[in-house]
């Protein structure tokens, strides 16, 4: 069996690490896969495994190193993309910010699907942008959305529906916070033994439940408890 965990856009999964057994006891219809994957992605993992970052706390360095506020950074991410880092829309942008290639390469943007990278990248343009306007968020988001030779050419937000939605949606998820998910990025340049020792120790650490005690039994068989 394998069990396999992907972080997005990253070359790092599970499936390099584990393979096992191709059968686990029928004794639950709880999926190993997705006891592993919901303790992946539990609050407390990105507190104590090294190759773990949580989302939440990439988005609090991003916000301190650009300048930007935590709030805005996350509002942006949730009406960009919903948090999916595999988001790709019409025109082409990427990730969760929705990196246009263009700017993806004016910003240095080699791993526009990597969470860190792409979330990084939207925060330092975002940060451009606002610079730009003097801290005009209005501005800054619009030029976000539609560029900024549009904004300079209305002086303002245009009027265009999907710009005007588009500021208007983000401050107010703004007002009431974004739901930034419980979900932990791993880092692309984590070497295959940092993440084995990872997951041991996170499999040393997992609830004694009905669910993870599936998955307990499975690993168990694979020797890796």
């Amino acid at each position: 069996m394998k069990i396999s965990v992907v972080s997005p856009g990253t070359g790092v999964t599970y499936e390099e690490v584990i393979d096992g057994p191709s059968a686990v006891s029928n004794s639950s219809s709880v999926s190993s896969s997705d006891a592993f994957i919901k303790a992946l992605n539990t609050s407390t993992v990105a507190d104590k495994l090294s190759t773990v970052t949580s989302y939440k706390d990439i988005f609090i360095e991003a916000s301190q190193k650009y300048g930007v506020s935590y709030d805005l950074l996350t509002a942006m991410a949730q009406q960009e993309s919903g948090f999916n880092p595999d988001a790709v829309s019409h025109t082409g942008a990427m990730g969760i910010m929705q990196i246009m290639p263009a700017t993806a390469a004016e910003l240095g943007l080699d791993h526009p699907f990597d969470v860190y990278e792409n979330i990084m990248a939207g925060a330092d343009y975002i940060s451009q942008k606002l610079e730009q306007y003097d801290g005009d968020v209005d501005k800054a988001l619009a030029a976000y959305n539609a560029g900024s030779s549009v904004v300079d050419m209305f002086n303002g937000v245009p009027p265009y529906e999907e710009t005007q939605n588009y500021v208007k949606n983000i401050k107010a998820i703004m007002k009431r916070g974004a739901d930034v998910p419980i979900a932990n990025y791993i880092s692309k340049d984590a070497s295959k033994e940092q993440v084995e020792a990872d997951l041991k120790q996170l499999l040393e650490q997992l609830p004694e439940t009905e669910e993870y005690d599936t998955l307990r039994k499975t690993l168990a068989e694979m020797k890796y408890l």
